[in-house]
């Protein structure tokens, strides 16, 4: 069970100009939002009147507005549901420029694909992670997390177990079904069943295809729909320094959360196989590590795999320094779980290399600092150095 606790502030900062915060359904992006600006003008696209009024008069925005003082925050949430209303935001920040929005939503491919001003780049972007280890504090347990994720819909549920499965089958397909026609439902959810697998390796098209009879070109478009509703990601290899290794090209893929690739999996045995555990371990730290890049200055986050086979699973590149995460089962790093980090530092000396294990204490290994797993995803905290 998911052990009791209080109600959470979120550790993302608020933004200090208007900014786009999307994510994917379920991760608490109205609730941070009524968190970081209690007194601000909300505008919930959610509730159906509201929504219809809008649509059939996106100016009616600005008469809710004109009630407030310039510099009062509006908060438009679900904002891809009336994509014209952002022509209006572009009106007012012309004619108010103090006036600041936080504008949320769950899909970037809609206001895409009507065509709508996207404030042209007077707004700030982010992406709301699901719950980090540090805002759960005591509340966090790794064995729960790496079977049900971090998702606050689940988290903060009565019955989580539940709460996750329905998400995977229900919530998923609905807002992919309010984001394109796809026609193949039984065909889709296939392909959902191996991008599951999937999660935490290199995908390939065409053998996803051929598992779910479906065309590749159907694969990838469904990839790219779920790229777009903040659903899954992929991760490049790291190439802004030059190696004299070859390297590969393709990048790995990860689901937004842990939990929902677990969920997504075909059935309880697929679940408890040693590479979902695996695997889930490795989501909960890419979902870590995103979220801490997502929030520092020039942070960005890789993969770093040669074409001979030596990988480390992420590399995070700072203005100030470069750290090589890997992640192992275990208590002890073999030689062969050493080899990755060491021919990276081979490439790279000045690279921190870190090795993630189920050691219940830190110990330095030559250039390798081992950390234990639980308590290296504590202390990953937006604002704050890796550790």
């Amino acid at each position: 069970m998911v052990p009791a606790f209080p109600a959470l502030s979120r550790l993302l900062p608020p933004p200090s100009r208007s900014t786009f915060l999307f994510g994917p359904r379920g991760t608490g992006k109205s609730t941070y939002a009524k968190q970081v600006f209690p007194d601000a003008l909300a505008i919930d696209l959610r509730a159906g009147p509201v929504a219809r009024s809008l649509i059939a008069a996106p100016e009616r925005l600005h008469d809710a507005i004109d009630g407030t003082a310039p510099d009062t925050w509006v908060v438009i949430d679900e904002v891809q549901r009336v994509p014209a209303l952002l022509d209006v935001v572009h009106q007012r920040l012309d004619r108010e420029p103090q006036r600041r929005f936080l504008l949320t939503g769950s899909s970037a491919r809609a206001l895409h694909r009507a065509g709508v001003n996207l404030l042209g780049g007077r707004a700030g972007r982010r992406i709301m992670p699901p719950f980090l280890a540090a805002e759960l504090g005591n509340a966090f347990n790794l064995s729960v997390a790496q079977r049900l994720g971090l998702l606050p819909v689940v988290w903060t549920a009565d019955d989580p177990e539940q709460a996750l499965a329905d998400y995977a089958t229900i919530a998923v397909l609905d807002e992919v079904r309010a984001e394109a026609t796809v026609r193949q439902v039984a065909g889709f959810t296939r392909v959902l069943e191996q991008l599951a697998l999937s999660h935490g390796s290199i995908i390939s098209p065409t053998a996803i295809a051929q598992h779910a009879y479906v065309k590749k070109s159907t694969v990838v478009d469904w990839i790219d729909l779920l790229e777009s509703m903040f659903l899954v990601a992929r991760l490049d290899v790291f190439t802004t320094r030059p190696s004299r290794r070859a390297l590969a090209a393709q990048p790995k893929f990860y689901f937004a959360d842990t939990g929902i690739a677990m969920a997504l999996r075909p059935n309880d045995a697929a679940r408890a196989m040693p590479d979902a555990v695996g695997a889930a371990r490795e989501g909960l730290v890419y979902q870590h590590l995103a979220a801490w890049c997502s929030t520092t200055r020039d942070a960005r986050l890789w993969t770093w795999r040669t074409t001979a086979g030596l990988e480390v699973d992420f590399v995070v590149e700072t203005p100030d320094e470069l750290i090589a995460v890997e992640v192992k089962s275990g208590p002890t790093l073999r030689p062969a779980d050493r080899r990755g980090l060491l021919a990276f530092h081979d490439e790279f000396p000045d690279a921190r290399l870190i090795a993630l294990t189920d050691a219940s204490m830190p110990e330095r290994q030559g250039p390798i600092h081992a950390v234990p797993l639980a308590a290296f995803l504590r202390r990953v905290v937006p604002g704050d150095a890796l550790q």
